[in-house]
């Protein structure tokens, strides 16, 4: 069996379909949820659907581009390369989006509902989308192609010196430096919230307060370990194919790694938050068990006085 058509169809095909679903069901899941009506919710779902894109348009057009050796869709590889590059960066900056809405919540309580009220985190997604979307056109579709190489068996920038810099300063050390951003805002973020929570609230509960750092530590932790994961495909992507020979070692360093970083997104907004795995496993959660005892509760009392 040829080389890229066994690394497509026992390791491409299982991450983008596990990706597909898992990010598709996320959207669909947060957007049911009532506890993800808000500006964390708004932007935890555009990242979803960004995730979801990527690895659907890889299952979609790459893995049986390779499989079936389909020379029409290599000579329009290019216009795949844009798109899964495009939804790569936008889910890079969406998470930057994340980490500054928890930094603002930690940071600025008084003023976050201000500064992410669902109106201005709905023109964010879409200043996002404009913007990450403006840059990847310019980089790679005007300037530079994104396109699949026989040699190597996946996506390449074109051969000159000028998409050689690009890839290297406009992909590479941009979106590193986002995700180092992203880790750093993190930090300052939990350190904040350990600072909290050791602090006695006048006028809180100790139950409200722990329920409170509770659910900030879960979401800092979905966005530190979503941070590290794409510092750590970064890191992998670049510098595997310096310091390894084996073809298989190189594949799931650059790669596998590509395509595998959204699924493990996915799997982090699950590990995080349990409502979406109750609400995954069809079980409901104690806001709607709760919503619907005191439905029962006042339908049993207006029968009452009938």
């Amino acid at each position: 069996m040829d080389l890229a058509v066994s690394q497509t169809a026992f390791a491409l095909v299982p991450i983008t379909l596990l990706g597909s679903i898992l990010n598709w069901a996320i959207f669909y899941s947060i957007h049911k949820l009532s506890s993800f009506e808000n500006s964390f919710g708004y932007l935890s779902a555009n990242q979803a659907f960004t995730d979801a894109l990527h690895s659907t348009i890889f299952l979609l057009y790459f893995c049986p581009m390779v499989l079936l050796d389909q020379p029409i869709m290599k000579a329009f590889s290019h216009h795949c390369g844009f798109l899964v590059l495009f939804c790569y960066e936008l889910s890079v900056m969406t998470h930057l989006a994340i980490s500054l809405n928890r930094f603002a919540a930690a940071w600025a309580p008084y003023s976050y509902d201000s500064m992410f009220s669902r109106k201005k985190t709905k023109l964010l997604i879409v200043f996002l989308w404009i913007f990450t979307g403006s840059v990847a056109y310019l980089f790679y579709r005007h300037w530079c192609h994104l396109y699949y190489e026989e040699k190597t068996h996946f996506f390449t920038f074109t051969n000159t010196e000028f998409c050689g810099l690009i890839g290297w300063y406009g992909d590479f050390l941009k979106n590193a430096a986002i995700v180092v951003v992203i880790v750093c805002i993190d930090i300052l973020t939990v350190l904040r919230v350990r600072k909290i929570t050791r602090q006695v609230s006048t006028g809180i509960s100790e139950e409200a307060q722990h329920k409170f750092s509770a659910r900030d530590i879960r979401f800092l932790k979905q966005t530190v370990f979503q941070g590290a994961v794409f510092m750590s495909e970064l890191l992998t992507y670049f510098f595997f194919p310096m310091y390894f020979q084996n073809a298989w070692i190189v594949f799931f360093g650059t790669s596998f790694a590509w395509v595998a970083v959204h699924a493990a997104d996915g799997m982090v907004v699950i590990v995080c938050n349990p409502e979406v795995r109750r609400y995954l496993l069809c079980r409901k959660t104690k806001q709607q068990l709760s919503t619907n005892t005191r439905s029962h509760n006042t339908e049993h009392n207006i029968r009452s006085h009938i």
